[in-house]
């Protein structure tokens, strides 16, 4: 099992791990003991025969906890992997009476025969969950990467499940992809000023000699970095991490292109120009810092909302602030207190950064809608003790959530659980309120699980291990609440010594 938690080849057990236990026992218990070890069996097949054993057990354990919860939601997201097959990664989101709490778990892997339309994608999904008879009554949200294949309204993925499973089911779009189609497109300004130093990193990176020279000339400058970054359009924070290492290294860049002759180097005579650079790195690394305030485990669209209203809120300060002369952005303030900026660039600038943030605002906003805040009618979710008249209850869950928000020890217990355990502690108490709580609480805000799954992918199945079957390895190094039963595994399976 420590085998595919650490994702290593199966063969690693029979070619270093158990090497390395014949040497140790040799050593602390003499030659008498090894023979014992040398027993075990631990060759890939065996290796592979066990995860497969293993990663069964834990899917029935899942497969049973989501059938005995009242609801269930799913995120889901395809790729394609190193051997250019289309593989299409589900993850599941479910109550879990053991553990009284909202349980999220890798529900499967899935290879997607021909092409990746919805059709596909659905027929191939469906399947799994028919096999593994996982009610699709129960789904009550599905979040996707909103591709036309998965959000299409008469033939999209989501569609098709909600001819399956029910028309209520909440369809969400991952919150931080809306947030990467909101800000991709930076301006006419800014793009060109991000393609210019994606150009000038590709100069020093791209080619191997300068890479090495311009490493050991940030070592002679005493620099804290050796190099720059690339920059990838496929990775969410790179263009953050990318300026902010920019500007970190902005002086040894130049000398570098001077000495090089390179003519990129007269943008760093251009003061506006750096300018614009400063604040750009400061702009992205702010949205990187929303960007992963919406990662984690157990993220719902209550959470995700509220670190979008309050980036919201932060950028009419921002704009407020500029008018003020008064600077939220470090890199940029800190160019405007060296004195590199004549007063009518800095007027310019706070031009250009206020043009800026209006028209990042309205871009958030376009996919951010206010309308489409589920929080405004169901503040009491959040907290019930609050005096809260914008909901759509009905009149008996209207007077059970007054009955309930009058109840001093339960109060006490809202305080002291996480909001998940505190509804799911009511569910005998207060069935209605629970059951419409937990509707809004258990569907998916993003699909961070997936992409952090497609990077297990990638560890997993490499050139050298193109054939491999990966889920039950991955099923055994990405489930974080279920633990085999090896006790009764071990009992299944005869004494078997090495050959």
């Amino acid at each position: 099992m420590h085998i595919a938690r650490t994702e290593k080849p199966y063969n690693i057990g029979e070619k270093l791990i158990k090497p390395c236990m014949v040497d140790i026992c040799s050593e602390l218990f003499g030659n008498e003991h090894v023979s014992k070890i040398k027993n075990i069996p631990m060759s890939d097949d065996t290796i592979h025969k066990r995860i497969l054993c293993i990663a069964n057990d834990i899917e029935y354990q899942l497969v049973e906890k989501i059938n005995k919860s009242l609801f269930y939601a799913i995120q889901l997201d395809e790729s394609t992997d190193i051997s250019n097959s289309a593989i299409l990664l589900i993850y599941v989101r479910y109550i879990d009476d053991t553990f009284n709490d909202i349980k999220e778990e890798f529900l499967c892997t899935l290879k997607l025969k021909t092409f990746t339309t919805a059709d596909e994608i659905f027929k191939t999904m469906n399947s799994y969950m028919i096999s593994k008879n996982i009610n699709w009554a129960s789904c009550i949200g599905i979040c996707t990467d909103g591709a036309a294949s998965m959000t299409g309204i008469h033939s999209g993925v989501v569609s098709r499940v909600k001819e399956v499973a029910h028309a209520h089911l909440i369809s969400t779009h991952c919150f931080i992809h809306r947030e990467q189609l909101a800000v991709k497109d930076m301006g006419e300004n800014f793009n060109d000023i991000l393609n210019q130093c994606t150009t000038i990193i590709n100069f020093i990176r791209a080619r191997a000699i300068n890479s090495r020279i311009f490493s050991v000339m940030c070592k002679e400058f005493g620099s804290v970095y050796n190099n720059v970054l690339f920059h990838y359009h496929i990775r969410w924070l790179s263009r953050g991490k990318v300026l902010t290492r920019f500007i970190e290294l902005r002086t040894e860049i130049e000398v570098f292109l001077r000495e090089k002759n390179s003519p990129l180097s007269d943008h760093f005579q251009d003061t506006i120009w750096l300018a614009k650079v400063t604040y750009l790195s400061d702009i992205l690394s702010l949205l990187n810092e929303l960007n992963l305030s919406m990662q984690g485990p157990l993220t719902n669209i209550f959470t995700c909302y509220n670190k979008v209203e309050a980036f919201l809120k932060k950028l009419d300060l921002w704009i407020k602030r500029i008018q003020e002369n008064t600077y939220m952005f470090p890199s940029y303030y800190n160019m405007t207190e060296e004195k590199l900026l004549k007063k009518n660039e800095i007027n310019v600038m706070q031009c250009v950064i206020k043009t800026h943030l209006s028209k990042l605002k309205n871009k958030l906003l376009k996919y951010f809608p206010p309308s489409h805040d589920i929080r405004s009618n169901n503040m009491w979710i959040l907290n019930s003790f609050l005096p809260c008249e914008n909901h759509e209850l009905s009149l008996l869950n209207e007077s059970q959530l007054l009955e309930l928000s009058s109840d001093k020890l339960l109060e006490q217990s809202f305080n002291t659980k996480n909001l998940n355990q505190f509804w799911i502690s009511l569910r005998n108490e207060y069935p209605n309120l629970y059951e419409e709580a937990l509707k809004k609480l258990v569907p998916f805000a993003t699909t961070y699980l997936c992409e952090s799954g497609f990077s297990t992918l990638t560890t997993i199945k490499t050139k050298a291990r193109n054939k491999l079957d990966v889920e039950p390895t991955m099923r055994i190094s990405l489930t974080n609440s279920i633990e085999a039963q090896i006790d009764s595994l071990v009992k299944q399976h005869q004494d078997q010594g090495s050959h």
